[in-house]
């Protein structure tokens, strides 16, 4: 009998590590994707064509 009681609370143990597993990834998920949004919304529009450009003739 004990022995069913301990598979019993092994199965809810990993049930239960698989759920945080989730949560913390989910999380991680959101977090990237808001610093992504957030540095989409800051990042500056490119220069106009020929500008911004260096370029060394020398030879």
């Amino acid at each position: 009998m004990s022995t069913i009681a301990a598979q019993a609370v092994q199965m809810q143990a990993a049930a239960f590590s698989q759920q945080v597993g989730t949560a913390m990834a989910r999380q991680q998920i959101d977090a990237e994707r808001s610093v992504a949004q957030l540095v989409a919304q800051t990042a500056s529009p490119p220069a106009p064509p020929g500008q911004g450009q260096v370029v060394d003739i020398k030879v």
